[in-house]
């Protein structure tokens, strides 16, 4: 009974922490966006602010991933979030000009990265279960998207009573209070190898779950990113699902780009799409929930591929038929599932990697979505603005048949070869030589 309520007191330091950085996240983004555009009045500056935000998780995946296999992923967690918090410290005070800006942008997009990556491998330890990963991943996402909808809120009204100093100031406590809690989860994890050891000597003990075979070793850090990717992508169902999200994270984040310069075209212009966006990111909140119950019983890659499908569908509904009712319908759907294929495919994901790889395959993972969301982007800057429509109902048409396609193939897999698949690599081998 101890041992449960001391894994639900982690649980909730993790979540905390979550909650109170993805805060410190989205302040931080915003307010140095803000002073970009006061102190240097060119577009360019803001939109180097934001490639250099993302740029670090693509670039950076390989010694990110190292980084955290090497280490313990709660005292790489503890560094990143001291530096972060020291970073935006420094940045309201000095960062006025645009290198600086940027440059500031740029670390923290990194310390960002090196943190995700930190989560998704603390997840597996804490809770080796794969469906208490479900669980908490789904209470982790609902947090997450509700810092995101409380960040900017925040910034807004920081910056318009004390300026961008003062929300970076704020930003810096709440990587500051986000630290608290990474001593208690340090001391659980502590006493969790200790209890996964003395089972382990037990002698009749059963020593091949996954997550349970003893602590990482310091030398299987070769390999790097190209390692994470060999271990991400082993095995013809996680190709299947891993290329059926990457097209259709590309496609919809074209249709992220090209939606500004289709609300004038839907009734009630900007203020509409005001509501519209408002509206995803209560689907977002919303979304986990929804594997609580027999949603959150059927294989993980089946269910990511699915919500994928539903995403562009929402998407396509909307440039179908720009009626507001049914456009907050779709959106609202469309940010559940949003929530629901995240939450679904991280614990796909992770639930039985090796200890020894988490922090490689996390940084793989992430490097692997970001490049997506790069691609389609770059995509949409080929769009003319004046067929934004158009744009928007083929990113939605390719992401609805990429994810219906998908979602066929993974369910004909998974009653056969799920089993097999879902392990990559047997716990303790390849991860030196970077082979599924």
């Amino acid at each position: 009974m101890t041992s449960l309520r001391q894994g639900r007191a982690a649980a909730l330091l993790v979540i905390a922490a979550l909650l109170v950085s993805t805060v410190g996240d989205e302040v931080a983004m915003v307010a140095l966006a803000l002073r970009g555009a006061d102190r240097t009045g060119l577009t360019s500056v803001v939109s180097a602010q934001m490639l250099a935000g993302l740029v670090p998780g693509i670039a950076l995946g390989g010694p990110i991933g190292r980084i955290v296999d090497r280490f313990r992923a709660d005292a790489v967690l503890g560094v990143t979030l001291a530096l972060e918090c020291l970073i935006a410290a420094a940045a309201a005070a000095v960062a006025d000009g645009a290198v600086l800006l940027i440059a500031t942008m740029l670390l923290l997009g990194a310390l960002g990265a090196v943190a995700q990556t930190c989560v998704m491998a603390l997840v597996p330890e804490l809770f080796p279960a794969s469906d208490a990963q479900l669980r908490v991943n789904s209470l982790m996402e609902s947090v997450r998207n509700a810092g995101y909808i409380v960040g900017p809120l925040l910034v807004g009204l920081l910056t318009a009573h004390g300026g961008t100093g003062l929300a970076l100031a704020v930003d810096a406590g709440t990587f500051a209070f986000a630290l608290l809690a990474v001593p208690v989860i340090s001391r659980w994890l502590v006493r969790a190898a200790r209890d996964r050891t003395q089972t382990a000597d037990a002698p009749d003990a059963v020593t091949d779950e996954p997550g349970t075979d003893g602590p990482r070793t310091a030398g299987k850090t070769a390999g790097g990113l190209r390692v994470g990717l060999a271990l991400l992508w082993a095995g013809a169902q996680r190709r299947t699902t891993l290329a059926t999200i990457a097209v259709t994270v590309a496609a919809t984040s074209v249709v992220n780009v090209l939606l500004p310069f289709f609300a004038d075209e839907i009734p009630g212009g900007t203020a509409v799409y005001g509501v519209l966006l408002a509206t995803w990111s209560v689907g977002l909140v919303l979304g986990p929930f929804a594997l609580r119950g027999r949603l959150g019983r059927r294989p993980t890659a089946v269910v990511a591929v699915g919500a994928a499908a539903v995403i562009g569908l929402s998407y396509l509904v909307t440039g179908a038929y720009p009626v507001v009712p049914l456009m907050l319908a779709a959106f609202l759907c469309g940010g559940m599932a949003n929530a629901v294929q995240n939450v679904a495919l991280r614990t796909y994901v992770m639930a039985d990697c090796p200890p020894d790889v988490r922090g490689r395959v996390g940084a793989a993972y992430g490097a692997t979505l970001q490049s997506s969301v790069a691609v389609g982007f770059a995509l949409a800057g080929l769009v003319p603005a004046g067929w934004a429509r158009w744009g928007i109902l083929a990113g939605g048409s390719v992401a609805f048949l990429a994810g219906s396609i998908g979602w066929l193939r993974t369910r004909a897999q998974a009653p056969s070869t799920a089993a097999a698949e879902d392990v990559p690599v047997p716990t303790g081998r390849a991860s030196e030589a970077g082979t599924p």
